[in-house]
């Protein structure tokens, strides 16, 4: 989402550097002569109508008529062509590119501000602020005062267009990252200047569960976030379904009657279900981390004298029914966590070992 404003409240539009310079010409004049052809780049956020180019200023220590194109060679020089040529077909993005690739090659701070047109251009006013602050440090009386002036203007509406995120974090050393883009680890030096819109947070250190939110920002927005890390919770979630009145334990903690789920710790458990009049049922299960596993239990009658043994009723009717569903199901938050006894060690099991047995 980019905010738009009036075009007549905007700053002078900001012209691609040309690093040539008439040598003949500029010597006879007190300060470099133009550049020849300039395109222009539009203000933030709207471009107004063509401005008039910003001049090659000489270095520190130049003599003005020397010709400021034989300050790149090699690849930054061919860089810095292709920059050009990509800017005047529309390309800012790919421009953008070339003239970052030809300033890590010269540090020469004009291609800073090409590189700031380019993101005028593409509406990247987070970006544009943070070359302009990166230019402000390196420039070494290459630009001009009026350039500045320029700058200044230019810096003051961008800053209208972004919003300020202020992200306090629980834990120390936690990545953070904006739209994909790391932007340090925690705690942060200060507070982080995005561009309107929809903004989505991403928050990790490794032991913790990754943070993710996305926010709304609008322009000149002034956001604090505070971020909890939770550490992965080393447990899974059980649910146990018998008849109405059976009385169910994990680990010989009573749970419930009838149906019971809730968290518990990994590992290996047993699970008990008795009812008067019924052959108890006792299983030993095996809890995976962030994993669903299910038991259901239907008792049968005890057995009585001259009746048919329990153990046909439970073998011919299938009776009992156990089975551990671990096929990676995260876990929703539970705001009523059943208290349960602690594992007793991770097992192989991945289901019960016992069929109603007697006892």
């Amino acid at each position: 989402m980019r905010s738009r404003r009036p075009a007549t409240g905007l700053a002078p539009a900001v012209a691609i550097v040309v690093l040539t310079t008439a040598g003949g010409a500029a010597a006879q004049r007190p300060q470099p002569a133009p550049a020849a052809a300039p395109t222009p780049v539009p203000s933030v956020p709207a471009a107004p109508a063509p401005a008039a180019p910003v001049r090659a200023a000489p270095a520190p220590g130049e003599a003005a008529s020397a010709p400021a194109r034989e300050r790149l060679s090699g690849e930054a020089r061919a860089d810095y062509e292709s920059g050009k040529a990509l800017f005047r077909n529309g390309d800012f993005a790919s421009a953008f590119l070339k003239f970052q690739s030809a300033y890590e090659s010269s540090k020469d701070a004009r291609l800073l501000w090409n590189m700031i047109a380019c993101t005028s251009k593409m509406h990247r006013y987070s970006q544009l602020l943070a070359l302009v602050e990166r230019l402000k440090q390196e420039d070494r009386g290459v630009l001009l005062p009026e350039d500045w002036a320029t700058i200044a203007e230019v810096e003051r509406n961008a800053s209208a267009l972004v919003g300020h995120l202020d992200i306090a974090v629980s834990e120390r050393d936690a990545e953070v990252t904006i739209d994909g883009e790391p932007i340090g680890k925690t705690p942060l030096p200060g507070k982080v200047i995005v561009d309107a819109g929809t903004r989505r947070i991403r928050v990790f250190k490794p032991g913790f569960k990754e943070h993710l939110r996305v926010e709304s920002v609008s322009p000149g927005a002034q956001l604090a976030l505070d971020v909890r890390l939770a550490r992965p919770m080393n447990g899974g979630r059980l649910s146990i379904v018998a008849s109405p009145g059976d009385r169910l334990a994990l680990d010989g903690e009573f749970l419930g009657e009838g149906q019971w789920e809730g968290i518990v710790p990994s590992g290996r458990h047993v699970v008990r279900v008795t009812a008067p009049g019924k052959v108890p049922y006792q299983a030993q299960i095996r809890i995976q981390d962030e994993a669903l596993s299910s038991v259901r239990v239907g008792l049968v009658p005890a057995e009585k004298s001259g009746g048919t043994p329990s153990w046909v009723w439970i073998a011919g009717a299938g009776a009992v029914v156990a089975a551990a569903l671990s096929a990676g199901l995260l876990l929703l938050h539970d705001p009523y966590p059943a208290q349960v006894g602690a594992g007793q060690g991770a097992g192989s099991e991945g289901r019960p070992t016992g069929f109603g047995g007697r006892f």
